[in-house]
């Protein structure tokens, strides 16, 4: 019976000084000096994908030649069009440059912001861009994917 208490003790006194001894984790860099890279949307979008009320249509149509140009001066221009929120070039901005959720387009000749839920994500190393629009009919809901091209 010795013998057990005597490793019990032995161990909790081994595992105490084991924690003890550990150093802690400190951050050499404080919360106030990381900054979030804004993310440039600004670029020629080739649509790749298309889904109507979650099912991929894609197949169904050529939609890669369905181009929206984002240019650095906040003007766009739409090449082969197709149904979307907006038919004619003018302007857009986004919501928030470092954390985008919203990009807003608006025709040249109107005063009306089209706004538009957006994600920007990186797949296999390369930009794309999701728009959610409802073109026409309010019931159906697509998701257009583009992936950013050379000019």
């Amino acid at each position: 019976m010795k013998l057990n208490m005597r490793f019990v003790i032995g161990a909790f006194l081994t595992l105490a000084l084991s924690v003890s001894s550990c150093d802690t984790f400190k951050d050499e860099m404080s919360p106030e000096s990381y900054s979030e890279a804004t993310k440039h949307i600004d670029g020629n979008w080739q649509l790749s994908a298309v889904s109507r009320n979650g099912v991929d249509i894609t197949k169904y149509m050529d939609f890669t030649r369905f181009r929206i140009v984002l240019n650095k001066d906040n003007t766009y221009e739409m090449k082969n069009y197709l149904p979307f929120i907006v038919r004619n070039n003018g302007t857009w901005q986004v919501d928030d440059p470092l954390y985008p959720f919203h990009l807003s387009f608006k025709e040249e000749g109107t005063n009306k912001d089209v706004k538009t839920e957006i994600g920007f994500l990186t797949v296999d190393g390369e930009r794309r861009l999701t728009i959610k629009l409802s073109p026409g009919c309010y019931t159906n809901k697509y998701l257009y994917t583009f992936k950013q091209v050379a000019k």
